[in-house]
């Protein structure tokens, strides 16, 4: 029964925002799933309210789900409190911010408050990113156990990355992060690290990102402390304890 649920849950998972719609052979030569197996499965959901189909027959997500994800993002970061002060922030630095949390071995961006000026970073909301590379992911990365960096090394093909180890060992002494095109070309980036209610542990990370020549030089300290001081304000109502 744990061994279907899981198989199920997994088919559930390859609908992202890169791939949003999957017909059933599509999807079964994707994952070498048995048609019929997918077929039930994707039926199933769509039965339940999970998923829904189109006229040509493939299926993607529901509103369904679109409730539930209301549910949880309620849960991890309550909208009355977070969505206000990252407006404040993209108000007062002009640039694209925006709220990531960790999940598994990514993150996903949770929140953000996009810049007003026509030149800006764009990211989605829900989108999940590699943890190797940007502020808003080493952010993150640099704060986590040994173990589980070198889980990440092996899944990115970085193992023994000495450069990448003593970024983030500056990472973890300055208590924030700053990069230029590592994400995005033309894209800087400067992000704090979420650490959870208990202190614990860093759960996510709050960033800025805009071109290079906005977010270089005297701008550096100036953001820095706009983000700390943002981070004051969502960090006690952002995430469950750790």
């Amino acid at each position: 029964m744990l061994k279907t649920l899981d198989s199920a849950l997994a088919l559930l998972t390859r609908f992202t925002l890169q791939e949003p719609s999957w017909g059933v052979r599509e999807l079964a030569k994707a994952t070498g799933v048995h048609y019929a197996v997918v077929h039930r499965v994707l039926a199933s959901f769509a039965e339940n309210g999970f998923l829904r189909q189109d006229s040509a027959g493939r299926y993607s997500l529901s509103l369904r789900l679109f409730e539930l994800g209301q549910v949880a993002h309620r849960t991890f970061a309550p909208s009355d409190v977070v969505q206000p002060a990252l407006d404040a922030l993209a108000q007062t630095s002009g640039e694209t911010v925006f709220l990531s949390l960790l999940d598994g071995t990514d993150a996903v961006c949770t929140d953000m408050a996009q810049s007003q000026q026509q030149l800006r970073f764009s990211i989605e909301l829900g989108q999940r990113f590699a943890l190797v590379a940007g502020a808003h992911a080493k952010a993150i990365l640099a704060f986590q156990p040994d173990a589980f960096r070198a889980t990440i090394y092996q899944h990115t093909q970085t193992a023994g990355d000495a450069k990448l180890e003593e970024q983030l060992a500056k990472v973890r002494a300055d208590g924030w992060c700053h990069t230029r095109e590592e994400a995005a070309a033309t894209v800087a980036g400067l992000a704090v690290p979420l650490w959870s209610r208990d202190r614990r542990s860093v759960i996510g990370s709050l960033g800025i990102a805009g071109p290079v020549q906005r977010l270089d030089g005297e701008a550096i300290p100036r953001l820095i402390e706009a983000l700390k001081k943002t981070r004051e304000t969502i960090e006690p109502v952002v995430g469950l304890t750790g």
